[in-house]
């Protein structure tokens, strides 16, 4: 019974789970466009997923979120999973639960930004923050540590773009008599 038991959870363990879905702005609403007033998101240990619009018709429209990687934690991904239609925009990260309006004065307050078109989905954008920073600073890794921070992505052509981001956070796992306790229960 407990070989059983052991071989179902290892099962379940190995399922790849999809990405909760966190914001979508077609059911949601639109997300922060004022960099001092940014949509707060709670990123769990996992992915996660933000469906958006941004563009620039009639108003410049950025989407700009706030959140915390909490101690022993690790923003680790950002997947794009969809930008459409193709056309270059802009995304960054910045230290602080406020951001910035992006321009050649405020460059030096973003740790990097990066320009992204459709050709980048499927990838990990993370190591581009090192080596692509179009702001003058780069992420010294292809992640972040604990701390707040605000991300933004923008497109500023006269169109509107859509985009599909998956934001992934590695962290220990809980302990709880939901999961180390029910493996260790096995076993008596």
């Amino acid at each position: 019974m407990k070989t059983c038991a052991i071989g179902f959870l290892l099962i379940a363990l190995a399922v790849p789970v999809n990405a909760a879905l966190l914001h979508d702005e077609s059911v949601n609403g639109d997300l922060g466009t004022d960099p001092l007033i940014p949509t707060a998101i709670v990123f769990p240990v996992g992915s996660s997923k933000i469906i958006g619009t941004t563009g620039n018709i009639g108003t410049l429209d950025r989407d700009y979120i706030t959140f915390t990687i909490a101690a022993g934690q690790k923003l680790i991904g950002l997947n794009l999973l969809a930008l459409a239609p193709n056309n270059i925009a802009f995304t960054s990260f910045n230290a602080g639960a406020t951001s910035y309006a992006p321009s050649a004065a405020t460059a030096a307050n973003f740790l990097a930004g990066i320009h992204i078109t459709a050709l980048e989905v499927g990838t990990d954008l993370m190591p581009l923050f090192v080596s692509d920073s179009v702001t003058g600073n780069f992420l010294p890794a292809p992640e972040l540590g604990p701390g707040t921070y605000c991300f933004l992505i923008q497109q500023t052509s006269p169109i509107l773009q859509s985009y599909s981001l998956e934001f992934v956070v590695s962290g220990p796992v809980p302990t709880g008599p939901t999961t180390w306790g029910t493996i260790k229960a096995l076993y008596k």
